[in-house]
């Protein structure tokens, strides 16, 4: 995992990031080394809180071979880096079980390992929250 942070960061374009790289992988890699994140059925969900953001960050990658997870056979093959400000510690659980609800339906998956643009993925994202709600 700690391989696979590095390649999302470092895949973003720097302008588009809140910080520095480098702060970003420290800071997830840490909290991936307390608080492991793979949810089950693919799906991980490494994330990070960092001084100097003001608003939640969310990065969606794919790994085909997947990445393996310690201690399981399984490999998380879709993966939701999400960074959320220090002071707004009560946002990254609301944010992570969000996230946690899109792998309930098989539906919102397919469409996340198929999307080709960025677009294609909010998507899936809002038709996995609607199906949460129905």
């Amino acid at each position: 995992m700690r391989e696979a942070i590095e390649k999302i960061v470092t895949k973003i374009a720097p302008g588009e990031l809140p910080v520095n790289a480098a702060t970003i992988i420290r800071a997830v890699q840490a909290r991936e080394e307390t608080m492991p994140t793979y949810l089950g059925r693919g799906l991980a969900v490494p994330h990070g809180r960092l001084d100097g953001i003001d608003k939640p960050v969310l990065a969606f990658a794919r790994c085909a071979e997947g990445v393996p997870q310690e201690a399981t056979n399984e490999r998380a093959e879709l993966l939701f880096l999400l960074l959320t400000p220090t002071g707004l510690a009560r946002i990254q659980p609301r944010l992570l079980a969000d996230i946690a609800g899109l792998i309930e339906s098989d539906y919102v998956t397919e469409r996340l390992r198929k999307a080709t643009t960025p677009e294609e993925v909010i998507e899936a994202i809002r038709a996995g929250q609607q199906v949460a709600l129905d």
